[in-house]
């Protein structure tokens, strides 16, 4: 039996409802903290988890170390959702699914007494892995990555902002600059391969554009680049189902018998999970109520959110100052963030009357 937590698969046979979710992000309760203070959200939907019979997958980066800078500000800032999720660890109901954020999985295994693994395989059916194995920005720079993403936080509580994809939906100034940056990084990169050529050279610049088309990719929906290798992976592969968190994209794409699923995330506006039982796997949003099937996966589907490269989309969004379309159509108004604390209130404890899972 390998006792490794980052190289163990677990194996759940069962006929009861698994439920997934992931990328909880839960930091220090502050304005920096992206899970937004959703507590008694969270709390009603493992209230219903815990009232069943069967097992919820935290399918990673549930606690966000580094914009908290360790667990005991997580701890005083959402005692109460980790009171409940090790209730259900203790009772073996909580599998743990380590993610690219959780650099400490002795806080999940030691402290909140989660099963802890690298992935977990449902009825020799469904595979669920975080989805990092298949993101092309850190694949192979885990320990590198882990030093972005503090630097990255760091700047975010400095600026008092964000700084995320996308952009139509983090409409900042530092946001847009970023984005003014990287085209201006671009252009040197294609100078560099222009004059290179003239050398003899092939190449020069070419990772730089490569990157910059990735991030374009992910801007415009395929978010951390993991769908057409984790699809792919659904389609060939020896399970009928590949599930996956990191790109906080939710829904099921379905294809010759085979599936593709992603449990969105809980960041922002979203309290998104997936429910696996003999009938499928479906994922819903538990405050609205919403089903998401493939709708947000139709470019990735056709190859049309492929066909515009980082240049390309320069041209057709960015209208000089520091404005891009994308961001201009909602007139400079963020989404998400302010959204949520203007229309939506918290359920009443153990109750959500939109849960869609009350209406099955």
């Amino acid at each position: 039996m390998n006792h490794d937590p980052l190289r163990r698969c677990e194996r759940l046979q069962t006929d009861a409802v698994v439920w997934v979710i992931s990328d909880l992000h839960l930091g220090d309760g502050t304005g920096n903290d992206a899970f937004f203070g959703k507590d008694a959200h969270l709390l009603a939907f493992l209230d219903h988890v815990e009232r069943g019979d069967g097992t919820l997958i935290v399918n990673g980066d549930a606690l966000d170390f580094h914009q908290a800078f360790g667990f005991a500000r997580i701890l005083k800032a959402h005692g109460d959702i980790l009171t409940s999720l090790s209730r259900l660890g203790r009772a073996g109901r909580l599998l743990y699914v380590v993610g690219n954020h959780d650099h400490d999985v002795t806080v999940f295994a030691d402290i909140l007494a989660f099963r802890v693994c690298q992935e977990v395989v449902i009825n020799d059916r469904v595979l669920v892995r975080h989805g990092h194995e298949y993101d092309p920005y850190i694949l192979g720079q885990i320990e590198e990555g882990q030093w972005h993403t503090l630097v990255h936080h760091l700047v975010e509580r400095w600026l008092g902002t964000w700084i995320r994809i996308p952009l139509s939906e983090f409409y900042t100034w530092p946001n847009r600059l970023l984005f003014w940056f990287g085209h201006k990084i671009g252009a040197a990169a294609e100078l560099a391969g222009r004059f290179g050529r003239w050398l003899g050279e092939e190449g020069w610049g070419e990772e730089v554009r490569s990157r910059l088309d990735l991030w374009c990719w992910s801007n415009l929906g395929d978010s951390m680049g993991i769908f057409r290798p984790a699809f792919q992976d659904a389609l060939q592969g020896p399970w009928q189902a590949v599930v996956c968190g990191h790109s906080h994209v939710p829904g099921v794409v379905h294809r010759d018998g085979r599936c593709y699923a992603n449990s969105g995330s809980w960041t922002f506006a979203a309290t998104q999970y997936l429910r696996i039982d003999g009938e499928g796997i479906r994922a819903f949003d538990f405050a609205s109520g919403r089903e998401y099937r493939d709708e947000l996966y139709q470019t990735m589907l056709d190859g049309s959110l492929y066909e515009r490269d980082f240049a390309q989309w320069w041209r057709e969004s960015y209208m000089g100052f520091l404005r891009y379309r994308e961001g201009e159509v909602r007139h400079g108004r963020p989404n998400a963030w302010e959204a949520w604390q203007r229309d939506a209130a918290p359920p009443e404890p153990g109750a959500n009357p939109q849960n869609p899972e009350r209406r099955r």
